[in-house]
């Protein structure tokens, strides 16, 4: 692929869309991780944030659930324990 193709398809109405759906993930994850870190939330409550990520994550990219997981559920996973440790 050329430059130019990936520029045509990145501004064609898809990859506009596409684009944006990726921003949207990406900062609920980032505040997802925020939230998590400002301590404020009780774990619980941090792994149901997760979980909300998740979903929205779905809404935005149907069938990537598994995509999540490898992507964002490791960042995500590893903040949950390095803010509240390791789950029993």
């Amino acid at each position: 692929m050329t430059l130019e193709e990936a520029i045509r398809i990145l501004r064609s109405p898809e990859g506009r869309d596409e684009t944006k759906r990726v921003y949207l993930l990406r900062r609920a994850v980032d505040w997802a991780e925020i939230t998590i870190r400002a301590g404020d939330v009780s774990r619980d409550d941090a792994e149901s944030i997760v979980d909300a990520v998740a979903a929205r994550a779905e809404d935005l990219f149907p069938g990537s659930q598994d995509t999540f997981a490898i992507v964002y559920g490791v960042r995500l996973r590893r903040v949950l324990e390095e803010v509240y440790g390791k789950s029993d």
